[in-house]
């Protein structure tokens, strides 16, 4: 799955956390924070290994973007736990 595809899932479940099906939200969450600490992991061995000038301040751009997306996740993901924790028991 691309960056963008798993960035809109993750904005899309992010913003119904709150519906009734929360557990499977925040399941879901979890699941798009894990795989885009994969990619993240990917573009940073991508951007070690690469030589390309261009190819770099791309990789470092994708790189930055998913750092960011990570972080906004985790934050919303953080607020949501209380909710996810009531629900599961």
């Amino acid at each position: 799955m691309g960056i963008d595809k798993l960035v809109k899932n993750l904005h899309k479940n992010l913003d119904q956390g709150e519906l009734k099906n929360a557990t499977l939200r925040c399941d879901r969450i979890d699941e798009l924070l894990g795989k885009l600490e994969k990619k993240k992991d990917k573009l940073k061995n991508k951007l070690e290994s690469e030589t390309s000038k261009s190819k770099r301040k791309k990789l470092a751009l994708e790189l930055r973007i998913v750092t960011l997306e990570l972080k906004k996740g985790r934050r919303r993901r953080k607020e949501l736990k209380a909710k996810c924790d009531r629900l599961k028991k």
